[in-house]
């Protein structure tokens, strides 16, 4: 399908290039001169569809003067970022509703399309997230190292990061499992799709907490098992293939002491990105160019190639200056042309165009030679009287071919797919959907279910191991791998393994799920002896399919698949599949969800289906809600409700967070289980009495996996007690903390429901926040003293950004939003927040080219508001007076490139600190004189993108910034270089999107998937740990300690909190000493063998030391 250009430039506008002329730009740094026009359908056209676009727009381009000055690389650069956002796959997408997002099979992921858009490289037309899987890689040998010297980054600050919570909140949970080694079993592990692998050691009492596992906290957990031979031997499987590359995955982990430690064993990203092809272009002849060569075969219009096409080439000639482009009708050689295949060179025209002109003139076939570097892209464009397939080449193999053309024929054969994917790929096995272990006469024998995913790129999609999916299995741990040979699927692709089960005999059931490259789903296979795997059945248009094993017939099978047309199909076999019997769909009591869906239209997001292991007849599904069946699906009993909404309120059973994923029988009572789902992890204690008694609960104290989008944090001058801030989250609605724990994890109570957005604090004395839903969609009003006020209601889905940027000037009681609809590019002020009639009013300006992506408001400018914005397209806007009648003015930093992710402001208005989304660019820029002039402030700083920035008040040398993994920080911000080192001192490899200064200096930081944290900034510089012994004539002893360890200090008579933290940052000792001043020891005999970091803090005191428990 086609992506709409959306232009909104003035009428002034004269040139609009397009992005091959912007990468030829940055390639040259100059104008082309010899482009007369250029037609924005043939860039558009040039993208794989995800929705429907509206009608093309072709703009055409006047005439460019030769002598027109040429451009900077940053200039052409932006021209690049700009055109490929405007060619954004998800252009469209992101317009839709939630209704036809599902309608469309579509993940209900805005936040992550948003995101997409806003990291990309601007040369490379897509975010390079395989860089953040290089870099965690190499973090986490960092801090390994780091650790055994005795080093912790962040304590030079004195800026030990605080886990703040929320301890009652969870987040998306597929993984499950109970721990084979606990005889009681009440320890349970779960796994984060954004927050790692986590344990609980209490799981039946509501109160219990869950402590975070050492494997990097980053990784996406999407399945867990244990070995039958060795209980001790784990297996996690990483990725969720089912969002289309929202969540990316790093293959298979294993743990051999329980859980405590892991390591990879099977998959992960393989190699570099690379283009493949799944057809060539065959030269035959002549021999001094023959081969393949790789092409991109046009979808879009004409025919398939489906047999190969075996023709002499012929070089198109047009009669214009540049004739080889044909763009004129007819061509001039056209009595040539008939009967080969026509050698045309991209550029002037559109695709439909150079190939209909052929076609006029008798050829079979096009081969089209790109006019830029780089891989061959998808043409696109649509005309329903082509009949001739096209492919396109790359530009140095289209050099290649036409300069044989010079010395004689040259004669070709375009080829048919092979099955393969065509695009970027970036190969390994990433997304785990399944890991099983069968139990073979003592023999643990590993199945791995490997799927893939995807995401679009302006002009190619880029696909994650499409070419390395399937069925894996290992019979010695894990050190060796082979693949199961299976049949193609029915439209000749490989099988994407989804689910996995063992049922009674040792049989092991595999079913299958569609793919990013096109393999149908709905496929079940079988074996007998786990070599030989049988196919069974095949759901004709069947997409994910879950099933569910008996515990005493071997061929029983139950099936729940999605459908590609809509809805979902449940249906069982008794016999192996020599027959089938249809099983009743559970109906939700939810009037908004259909009878004959309860998964509500997003089947390939929330699918489960479980049986019961001691009683097969007892089942087990999952959409929005869940239901249980005692009779083998013959009919079903509603178990939870997501809400009292829509006719839930008569229902009897448990309020459960919406999105079911996961489920975990407790091994000896299958009466009791754990379910995961969007909102985390629930428990229930009675299944059979579910329906009528509300005894499934939530079990989320501590389990931090919580993906906040900001954070906003009251002063301590506003006359409330103890630490009080505000944070919205994903699909876990907006959360209040009030006079909070500032030692460690808080609850936090939710204040306004569905997708938390922006969130603010009065930084007065007035004591409100603000909370918003998505858009500008329910932006309320709260006071501390219960005052709740509507600010925006709006049923629109499309003002402002998914999740709008905002910013509060509490000075003025005035609230600023991006209010962008489609090339409408606006900002909403509202007024009168307190009282009174709330005025809505609409500012916008000829500057204001792109949305709004960044919003700071001057702290420093009171009786007025002065507001800096930041843009898509990385425009830096001054809005003066902006609560009366507005003043626009632009900043200008004319070497920077990028959308902005976050202003702020320094000591005064004449210091500007700004941040960009992107990969590939500079992504910390500082001005010191309000913008006139502007410092690069990258240093060594890896290229991942930069989401928020804050100065140190007290060392404006000192500044920190939130990033894809985590905060770094630099002491050394003036030079010209600065130095970045991570801040990880208590905080993980986590997504930071946002950060804010309270006015004692406490940062407040909010993360993508481990909550909220806190850390302080201090003007004191660390003594070294010499120092520091010599001062206080302090000693740690001894070092190696096997038990005991002493601490003595001769001159310190203060209280000291003392603190050991493991190599991966988790606090596993703490204890407050009221006098340090003598012996005191501390027992470690508990301790597993390892590396830790001992911490002593107190009155100018700030040590850490390496020790090592033997």
């Amino acid at each position: 399908m086609k992506k709409l250009l959306l232009l909104s430039y003035g009428v002034s506008l004269l040139i609009l290039s397009s992005c091959s002329d912007a990468r030829l730009k940055v390639a040259s740094g100059t104008n082309k001169s010899d482009v007369k026009t250029i037609n924005i359908n043939e860039e558009l056209n040039a993208s794989n569809a995800i929705v429907a676009s509206e009608p093309n727009t072709s703009v055409k381009v006047l005439e460019q003067s030769k002598s027109k000055k040429a451009i900077s690389e940053s200039e052409a650069l932006r021209e690049m970022h700009a055109c490929y956002l405007a060619e954004s796959p998800f252009t469209q997408t992101l317009k839709l509703s939630k209704q036809e997002r599902k309608s469309l099979s579509i993940p209900p992921s805005k936040y992550f399309e948003t995101e997409w858009e806003l990291t990309i490289d601007p040369k490379a037309g897509r975010p390079l997230s395989e860089k953040v899987h290089q870099l965690r890689d190499r973090l986490e040998k960092e801090r390994n190292d780091l650790l055994a010297e005795g080093r912790v980054p962040g304590d030079a600050a004195d800026n030990s990061w605080v886990e703040r919570g929320p301890n009652n909140v969870g987040g998306r949970v597929r993984a499950l499992m109970f721990d084979p080694n606990d005889a009681t079993y009440e320890t349970v592990f779960a796994g984060g799709v954004s927050g790692g692998l986590w344990k609980n050691t209490n799981i039946s009492n509501n109160t219990s907490q869950w402590t975070l596992l050492n494997i990097p906290s980053n990784l996406a957990v999407s399945t867990i098992t244990s070995d039958p031979n060795n209980s001790n031997v784990f297996y996690v499987g990483t990725g969720e293939s089912y969002v289309n590359g929202d969540v990316n995955g790093d293959g298979l982990w294993k743990s051999t002491d329980g859980g405590t430690t892991w390591a990879k064993v099977f998959g992960g990203v393989s190699g570099p990105l690379g283009f493949e092809s799944a057809s060539s272009v065959v030269v035959n002849s002549p021999a001094g160019v023959a081969g393949n060569y790789v092409c991109y075969p046009t979808t879009a219009f004409g025919t398939a190639i489906v047999s190969p096409i075996a023709a002499d080439i012929v070089l198109v000639n047009d009669g214009t200056a540049i004739p080889t482009q044909g763009c004129a009708n007819p061509l001039v050689n056209a009595a040539a042309i008939n009967g080969k295949i026509a050698l045309i060179r991209r550029g002037d025209c559109t695709f439909v165009e150079k190939v209909k002109y052929a076609q006029n003139a008798g050829a079979i076939a096009v081969i089209m030679m790109n006019n830029v570097g780089g891989t061959p892209i998808p043409m696109g464009g649509t005309d329903a009287t082509i009949t001739i397939p096209s492919v396109m080449i790359s530009d140095t193999d289209g050099n290649l071919i036409q300069a044989a053309l010079g010395g004689g024929n040259v004669n070709v054969t375009l080829t048919p797919s092979n099955g393969g994917v065509t695009g970027n790929v970036i190969p390994g096995q990433q997304h785990i959907n399944d890991v099983v272990i069968r139990n073979n006469g003592g023999q643990s024998e590993i199945f791995v279910a490997v799927g893939d995913s995807f995401y679009s790129a302006s002009n190619s999609v880029t696909y994650l191991g499409s070419n390395d999916y399937g069925l894996f299995k290992s019979v010695d741990g894990g050190a060796n791998w082979i693949e199961i040979v299976l049949p193609f699927t029915p439209n000749g692709k490989k099988q994407v393994a989804n689910d996995l089960e063992i049922g009674a005999g040792n049989k092991i059931w595999m079913s299958t799920n569609s793919s990013a490259s096109g393999a149908s789903g709905g496929t079940i296979f079988s074996s007998t002896d786990g070599v030989n795997f049988v196919q069974k059945h095949v759901i004709t248009g069947g997409g994910r399919t879950q099933i569910a094993t008996s515990n005493a017939n071997p061929n029983l099978l139950y099936v729940l698949a999605e459908l590609n047309a809509g809805g979902v199909t449940m249906f069982k076999t008794t016999n192996d599949f020599t027959s089938t019997t249809n099983m009743a769909l559970p109906a939700d009591a939810d009037t908004g969800i259909p009878a004959n869906d309860f998964c509500r239209q997003q089947a390939f997001y929330d699918l489960l289906l479980k049986s019961n292991p001691t009683n097969d007849q007892i089942l087990y599904a999952g959409g929005i809600d869940l239901f249980r069946s005692t009779n083998g699906g013959t009919s079903w009993t509603q178990i939870s409700k997501w809400s009292n909404n829509n006719n839930l309120a008569g229902l009897s059973c448990a309020l459960v967070h919406a999105d079911q994923h996961g489920l975990a029988f407790k091994p000896n009572d299958s009466n009791v289980a754990v379910f995961g789902n969007d909102g985390g992890v629930f428990y229930a204690s009675n299944l059979s009495t579910a329906a009528t008694t509300p005894n499934i609960s939530a079990r989320n104290n501590n389990l931090n996996i919580t993906q906040y989008y900001s954070v906003g944090v009251s002063p301590t001058t506003s006359g409330l007690a103890g630490d009080n801030f505000v944070a919205g989250a994903q699909d876990n609605g907006s959360h209040l903390f009030v006079n909070a724990n500032a030692a460690g994890p808080s609850n936090g109570t939710s204040i306004q429901g569905g997708d938390g957005a922006y969130s603010m604090f009065d930084q007065g004395t007035d004591r409100y926040t603000i909370t918003n839903y998505v858009y500008n969609a329910s932006i309320n009003y709260r006071s501390s003293g219960g005052t709740y006020r509507v600010i925006n209601s709006e049923s629109a889905t499309n003002n402002g950004a998914f999740i709008a940027p905002m910013a509060l000037d509490s000075s003025l009681d005035v609230l600023y939003s991006d209010y962008t609809n489609g090339t409408t590019y606006q900002i909403a002020r509202y007024k009168n927040l307190k009282t009174g009639v709330v005025n809505k009013l609409i500012l916008t300006n000829a500057l204001l080219t792109s949305s709004a992506t960044a919003l700071t408001v001057s702290k420093y400018t009171t009786t007025s508001t002065t507001l800096l914005v930041g843009t898509r397209l990385g425009k830096i806007l001054k809005i003066t007076n902006a609560n009366l009648v507005a003043i626009w003015s632009e900043i200008i930093n004319p070497n920077s490139v990028g959308s902005i992710s976050d202003i702020e402001y320094g000591a005064s208005e004449n210091e500007i600190f700004v941040t960009y989304h992107n990969y590939g660019v500079v992504s910390v820029w500082y001005s010191n004189n309000g913008g006139s002039t502007w410092q690069n402030k990258e240093g060594d700083l890896p290229d991942l993108p930069v989401k928020c920035i804050l100065q140190n008040p007290l060392n404006t040398e000192e500044v920190i910034i939130g990033t894809e993994l985590g905060v770094w920080r630099t002491g050394n911000f003036s030079s010209a270089t600065p130095q970045w080192v991570q801040s990880y001192n208590g905080m993980r490899n986590v997504k930071v999107v946002d950060m804010d200064l309270r006015n004692d200096n406490r940062v407040f930081a909010a993360t993508y998937g481990r909550g909220i944290f806190s850390g302080l900034f201090t003007s004191a510089a660390a003594l070294s740990n010499e120092e520091i012994k010599a001062k206080f004539g302090l000693s740690i002893y001894p070092n190696p300690v096997k038990d005991v360890l002493n601490i003595n200090a001769n001159d310190f008579s203060g209280n000291v909190a003392v603190e050991i933290i493991d190599i991966n940052g988790r606090e596993v000792y703490s204890q407050k000493i009221n006098n340090l001043n003598g012996l005191n020891t501390i027992n470690l005999s508990s301790f597993s063998s390892g590396v830790y970091v001992l911490k002593l803090q107190g009155e100018n005191l700030n040590y850490s030391e390496k020790i090592i428990v033997e």
